[in-house]
């Protein structure tokens, strides 16, 4: 059966398993990828409020024979109205010139 190495990106490391995993083929090897994005999403939950997840499966030969990445954003409903002010004032500035003509 084939072999397959794992690289995960939490944001805080980059980890790459140092012994294959054996799988039945390629579409094993994906859906235990998806597998560990789904665990590594778990465990930063609820400590962070963003954060992006990548995992990459590599075949015997080294090549990428899956891939996948998840972005989280959470926002408070105080981190709505700080954003909502910014673009509105981003908006006021680009109206309003700082010289006018009388």
């Amino acid at each position: 059966m084939p072999k397959y190495r794992f690289t995960t990106d939490d944001g805080d490391k980059l980890e790459t398993s140092k012994d294959r995993l054996v799988m039945p083929n390629d579409e094993a090897a994906s859906r235990e990828a998806q597998r560990v994005l789904a665990n590594m999403a778990r465990d930063k939950l609820p400590y962070g409020s963003q954060f992006d997840l990548r995992v990459v499966v590599e075949n015997e030969a080294d090549e990428v024979v899956y891939q996948a990445s998840m972005q989280f954003r959470g926002e408070t409903a105080e981190d709505m109205r700080i954003q909502a002010r910014k673009a509105a004032r981003a908006a006021m500035n680009g109206r309003h010139s700082p010289h006018r003509e009388n």
